[in-house]
């Protein structure tokens, strides 16, 4: 019997894919990628063609053993990692690690882990796909340059410990700008009026919308003399001048791509970005089911809105047979992609099969995962499904130069909606406000009985949330599917941004670092430039442009950059007027990874007095202790899990001691980043 080897780089895909396959086929997870870029070197070779050393990840080596060793045996090795330029990567690496020729190399690709995907895939493999790979090799080559050139500069200059990254620090200044804008912001002050009107058939609530003869934009009085003339018409009969009945068509959404996963889901089910992820990494990869292990959505890393002609006449015959013909379209929707890299030969992210309805599975999933799957199935449906048909009645009164309007919406048609019943409970809610609306006859009184006036000031821009970050990333072709989760993510690990209650705020450091790098490394930070390298990857994977050209082309306006910045950029550490309650030196005021600190101007040796700071402007202050083991002098210090006092005398003496407590010293390290 023929022995075949396939490897992917997930164990779970490799527990479903087993599943579909005969028994002369091995299975084996690489882990996610087996070769990587050395962690302690450049590992680009800038001078000889940018030639990137990569060498076997050490966590990966007993495991790289056994893929060997599994080789020798086989007569085929099948590389079914993900189709996207990662995959290819994983995929490429195995090859050239394991040395497998060309005539012995099968590469698998497929976009859901179901029994007629796999099965369909093995039967027609194809090419390793060496411009993806030159793809992620440029890639993996700018990133490393960026991070890897600036990173050292900032350290020298700030506080050790930071980062700079070619899609990180632009994310990070849009979390910048929008600061600004909310600190910039000035409050303005406007009222809303709305008066309760005795009609032949009852109450009815309006919102003024003109007075003085003068239109009120959006509602809002800014004129405040209006309330007291406005109070004046209290009691006094207006007349029914319009009552006015408009149509609206609803189209339903289009299908998830990964950006719109991240933010239906943040928003809806409050998820994180990478929360998401992970969730929608495991409904991919395979859930047991009573039929057999098989995944329930299609790959979750895509930008496009492309759905197979297969998946949307299967939505149309469970549609049809759930709720009516009338709420099929005549034809299937055909949604274009609107991101700017979009890669269409991928499908929107869907369920594989829509007759798996996530009740009737919710038994074998975690709660998490069912309700990221009924977000997906439902929103899958809906984008197969007949737009829905609104009706909004709208009631004018008006007396002399003033006039209030009262609205309400209706559905004359749901549509998709029928799949979302909050919407329909709202729209059951609205029908007899609008009935009683519909028979106000016009040119009927209407007696104004009671005016209600609320005071209100205009918000300054939202802070950015994770949802509405990935939404601008995506617009401004920042990032691609498959590294929205790790921009943010990386912010986090930095301390650059917190989440507060889902809103990224942005700490003090985050803005010194981005205002720096605006300053001195403008490519780096620019969206447009930004978004053309990526653009100049994807013609790297449709061969229109080489692997080197970009790297040079990069390179050549980078390195000026690079240079200047290395005598140009300032060290942020200045003198203050504040004195050391310790010895009277003045306190220096300087960063480091974890924000804004002061330390004695005396130097390390003389004094180690130390200011830290709160997230809430707050202050950590020392007090003076002493090492229990060697008596030397006890530093405040602030590491990821907090203050703590560390021995002055480190790494020859590493005793520690929590702030605020009196404890025994522990033998641990200190982490600090100063």
């Amino acid at each position: 019997m023929k022995k075949h080897l396939v490897i992917v780089e997930s164990p779970t895909k490799a527990k479903t894919i087993k599943n579909f396959l005969s028994a002369e086929y091995t299975i084996m997870s690489s882990m996610g990628h087996i070769r990587d870029l050395p962690k302690k070197v450049l590992g680009v070779d800038i001078k000889n063609g940018f030639k990137s050393s990569y060498g076997v990840i050490p966590a990966k080596k007993k495991l790289v053993a056994k893929l060997k060793e599994a080789y020798k045996d086989c007569d085929l090795v099948y590389l079914a990692t993900d189709g996207d330029r990662e995959g290819e990567g994983i995929a490429w690496h195995v090859k050239e690690l394991l040395k497998i020729p060309d005539d012995k190399t099968r590469r698998t690709v497929f976009h859901e882990i179901t029994s007629e995907a796999i099965k369909h895939a093995f039967k027609k493999p194809v090419k390793l796909n060496m411009d993806l790979v030159k793809a992620y090799r440029v890639r993996r080559a700018l990133d490393r340059i960026v991070g890897y050139k600036i990173s050292p500069i900032l350290w020298k200059k700030i506080a050790s410990g930071l980062s700079a990254g070619r899609v990180q620090s632009p994310a990070l200044k849009l979390i910048v700008e929008r600061e600004k804008e909310i600190r910039a912001f000035e409050p303005v002050t406007y009222w809303k009026v709305a008066g309760d009107f005795k009609t032949s058939g009852g109450m009815l609530r309006a919102d003024l919308v003109k007075a003085k003869g003068e239109a009120i934009k959006d509602e809002r009085v800014s004129d405040e003399s209006i309330l007291k003339d406005i109070e004046k018409l209290k009691g006094a009969d207006f007349s029914v001048k319009k009552n006015d009945i408009t149509e609206k068509k609803i189209s339903p959404p289009r299908p998830f791509t990964t950006s719109t996963l991240q933010q239906q889901a943040n928003t809806v089910l409050g998820f994180s970005s990478r929360r998401t992820m992970i969730v929608a990494q495991q409904l991919y990869e395979g859930i047991d089911l009573p039929e057999g292990r098989t995944g329930l959505i299609t790959y979750m890393r895509t930008d496009s809105v492309a759905v197979a002609k297969q998946a949307q006449a299967e939505a149309r015959k469970l549609i049809e047979s759930r709720y009516g013909k009338s709420f099929l379209p005549a034809k299937s929707p055909v949604y274009k992609t609107k991101s700017a890299h979009s890669q269409e030969a991928h499908e929107a992210i869907r369920p594989v099969k829509v007759d798996i309805i996530p009740e009737n599975i919710e038994d074998n999933l975690s709660p998490e995962q069912f309700k990221l799957y009924h977000l997906i199935w439902q929103r899958f449906m809906a984008s197969q499904m007949n737009q829905a048909l609104s009706v909004t009645r709208s009631v004018r009164l008006e007396k002399d130069s003033y006039a209030f309007k009262a609205v309400t919406s209706v559905l004359k048609d749901a549509g998709f909606l029928t799949l979302y019943s909050e919407r329909i409970t709202a729209d059951r809610e609205a029908r007899g406000l609008f009935e009683f609306m519909e028979k106000l006859a016009v040119a009927s009184s209407a007696l104004l009985q009671e005016i209600e006036t609320s005071e209100h000031q205009t918000l300054p821009p939202p802070h950015y949330n994770e949802a509405s970050l990935v939404k601008t990333l995506e617009a401004k072709g920042i990032g691609r599917p498959s590294t929205y989760v790790s921009i943010i993510e990386t912010l986090l690990r930095r301390k650059y941004v917190v989440r507060n209650k889902r809103q990224l705020l942005l700490q003090d450091i985050g803005e010194v670092v981005s205002d720096v790098l605006e300053k001195h490394f403008p490519l780096i930070t620019d969206y447009e430039f930004t978004s053309k390298l990526e653009s100049m990857l994807d013609d790297v994977a449709d061969a229109k442009i080489g692997e080197k050209e970009v790297l040079e082309n990069f390179y050549k306006e980078f390195e000026v950059l690079l240079e200047k910045a290395k005598t140009d950029m300032e060290t942020l550490k200045k003198v203050t007027d504040r004195k050391c309650p310790w010895c009277g030196t003045n306190l220096v005021e300087k960063y480091s990874a974890n924000g804004k600190f002061l330390y004695c101007g005396a130097g390390y040796k003389a004094c180690v007095y130390r200011v830290y700071f709160t997230e809430d402007g707050g202050e950590l202050l020392p007090e003076k202790k002493f090492c229990p083991k060697c008596a030397k002098s006890m530093v405040l210090r602030v590491a990821r899990r907090g203050p703590f006092y560390a021995c002055s005398g480190f790494p020859s003496c590493k005793s520690i001691i929590p702030y605020g407590e009196e404890k025994k010293p522990a033998e641990s390290e200190p982490n600090e980043s100063d």
